[in-house]
């Protein structure tokens, strides 16, 4: 008999990113939680003639890349925060000792290497620890003084001043500099931040953008610029006659370039983003897809993927590949200079990053209910597994199955959703079950592993989970609930509950909960104020407020004016109609409230007003409130803080609803 899926489940899993080809070997970084010493242990792989060896043992290898000789990657070896340096290593194609290539006095964030001796890169930089050595301090003087002025006060001037899972960022920049053969040359101003997006050997032109801090507060918009090595000068390119966003900039040949860019045309700062192709001597662009139905990028969640980066287009004579959110799973998605769309894969695989291979990709994914092996993908769309990094779980643990149930929304519209069944269920046995909303909403889920409902059916309960109306994978006009959250979305929500309750009676229609984060924590709160069908709720990193998400979010002037069609000044009333906090007086139901006390995407100022009008209203409640954490604690927190979390989950769900 196979073992239940425990709470420490995901820890056992080998989490494959950062997927790359030399000559006839494939590199990629394993991630794997170490409950015991409370991280994650990350080391480059190696896979040839099928198999499998692990290169490094450091546990703390990201990104790397590779080069002439052996895979480059990059540590920050600074015990000091006030005085980075990062050392370049360089690890032979067959493994052995990592030997240093470089050191930088500088917190690197991003190389593009020309050769070995010119390469330009990215770094974080502090102005108030410049400011301090340019009054004439020395170095670790300054940091002294930095040091001890933390541990009296955070000073901000600007917004945003801080940002999720990065900390504090008044004053902080992303600077570009030029590294020629042991001079370093500084190519952007203080009032910037950087961004590289590709480099051209041909015409040695550094591609980039920037997005500009004026009078503290960032710019919504960025702007796209390149440098040339040839007369070391900047140029601005104006592509477009308005205020927009550029995503990224790919090269196809000397003369053109395709180029993301979300224009807000009409669906605000969510509208996916169109793609152009962008004629590098004339300077103008001609565009080939408008990002309708689907845009670019892999929005399926599940918390057993971490790391990676985003995929290249892979270009062709007619057309383009990219990775794309197609309703419920990830594709390549073909794009033709016609301005055709096709996915390549027609299955239930979702696709995390593609490299192009002769006779089609190889990717790594999360096909149907497992985890994340590396495969090759045909251009017709077979998938053959390259790797079984994690199929001895399989025959292990008890997987669930996802069962998919349709419904009519109110529009007219078929959305999709899933039930995952506890095992062992007696035919005549009734079970509760929790309702599970993702976050975004622009996000989705799709019938793919997910630790968190595959424990909490072993742990006897139904799982339920859709994509209500503002997922993504169906279009601009689909995700576009701005101004309404709350509404047809929660209707969704509702209509795919009583359909579960319809098709499955073993679930108990008494015993119901409803939990989700973000966004799903937004809707957990404002479900439990709008029915007393749910008996009991876990609302994680929520909101309850638009007016404080609005003021104190890394990005609520932006997201939360966007999604509010309005700010507090203007539209205080409709801010106010779609808060979940005005029907605090309705609740009834028992709710837990989990947030990170370093969240600032979703600040804890949310849970715990929440939770405070709760208890003023007589309602059961508890506040778990993380330390260190951030937004991403059920996905990338410390292994033995999402283990608790987890565990909180359930034992509000047993004492109410078992």
């Amino acid at each position: 008999m196979k073992k239940a899926i425990g709470v420490d489940f995901f820890s056992q899993v080998l989490m494959p990113s950062w997927i790359e080809r030399h000559k006839d070997t494939l590199y990629f970084v394993g991630i794997k939680a170490n409950v015991e010493n409370n991280n994650y242990e990350k080391n480059i792989y190696q896979l040839k003639d099928g198999v499998v060896r692990q290169l490094t043992r450091s546990n703390d290898v990201g990104a790397y890349e590779c080069h002439e000789h052996g895979l480059r990657f990059t540590k920050n070896i600074s015990k000091e925060p006030w005085c980075p340096k990062t050392c370049i290593y360089e690890l032979p194609y067959d493994g052995g000792e990592a030997m240093e290539v470089r050191q930088l006095p500088y917190a690197l964030t991003h190389i593009e290497w020309i050769d070995d001796d010119h390469f330009f890169f990215t770094a974080r930089i502090n102005l108030k620890m410049q400011r301090l050595m340019a009054s004439g301090m020395e170095e670790k003087e300054a940091a002294k003084k930095m040091t001890k002025d933390l541990e009296q006060a955070r000073e901000f001037v600007e917004v945003p001043f801080w940002s999720n899972g990065g900390g504090d960022i008044s004053e902080i920049r992303t600077v570009l500099f030029y590294y020629n053969d042991g001079q370093i040359e500084k190519l952007s101003s203080d009032d910037e931040n950087i961004s590289i997006e590709t480099y051209s050997k041909e015409s040695s032109t550094l591609y980039y953008t920037k997005r500009v801090i004026e009078n503290g507060l960032a710019h919504t918009y960025n702007t796209l610029h390149s440098f040339t090595l040839n007369d070391k000068m900047h140029h601005d390119h104006l592509l477009f006659n308005k205020e927009i966003y550029y995503g990224s900039v790919h090269m196809m040949d000397d003369n053109q370039a395709l180029l993301s860019a979300g224009l807000r045309e009409q669906y605000g700062n969510n509208e996916n983003a169109q793609y152009f192709i962008w004629n590098l001597t004339e300077d103008t662009v001609k565009k080939v897809y408008n990002g309708d139905p689907y845009g670019g990028g892999n929005s399926v969640g599940s918390d057993i993927k971490m790391g990676g980066h985003a995929s290249k287009p892979v270009f062709t004579e007619d057309g383009f590949y990219i990775i794309s959110t197609v309703e419920d799973h990830a594709s390549i998605l073909k794009i033709g200079y016609d301005g055709s769309v096709c996915p390549v894969n027609k299955g239930l695989e979702m696709i995390q990053e593609m490299i192009p291979e002769k006779d089609g990709f190889t990717v790594i994914a999360m096909v149907e209910n497992h985890a994340g092996e590396i495969y090759h993908l045909d251009f017709d769309g077979t998938l053959t597994p390259l790797t079984k990094l994690n199929a001895h779980l399989e025959e292990e643990y008890q997987y669930h199955t996802p069962k998919t149930i349709t419904f009519t929304n109110e529009n007219g519209l078929t959305i999709k959703g899933w039930v995952i069944l506890p095992d062992d269920l007696k035919e005549d046995e009734k079970c509760p079950a929790i309702l599970d909303i993702h976050g975004g909403p622009k996000t989705v889920y799709g019938p793919h592993f997910f630790h968190e409902m595959q424990w909490f059916a072993a742990r006897g309960y139904a799982v339920m989970f859709t994509n209500p109306t503002g997922s993504d994978g169906r279009g601009n006009e689909f995700s576009d609930i701005r101004g309404k959250y709350g509404t047809v979305d929660y209707r969704d929500l509702m209509t795919f509950v009583d359909e579960v309750l319809k098709a499955y009676p073993c679930i108990d229609e008494h015993r119901l909960g409803v939990t989700g984060g973000s966004y799903g924590g937004f809707m957990t709160n404002w479900v439990i104020g709008h029915t007393h069908r749910f008996k009991a709720a876990a609302s994680q990193r929520s909101i309850a407020s638009w007016m404080i998400f609005e003021n104190t979010s890394d990005i609520g002037y932006t997201f939360g004016t966007d999604q509010m069609q309005g700010d507090q000044w203007h539209q205080l009333q409709l801010l106010w109609d779609q808060s979940p906090i005005q029907f605090a007086p309705n609740v009834k139901t028992p709710t837990l409230f989990i947030h990170s006390d370093e969240d600032t995407r979703c600040w804890m100022a949310e849970g715990i007003s929440m939770f405070y009008a709760l208890k003023r209203h007589g309602v059961d409640s508890k506040l778990c409130l993380f330390k260190g954490e951030n937004h991403e604690l059920s996905r990338s927190g410390r292994p033995q803080n999402r283990i608790r979390r987890l565990e909180e989950i359930i034992g509000w769900m047993d004492r109410y609803l078992k």
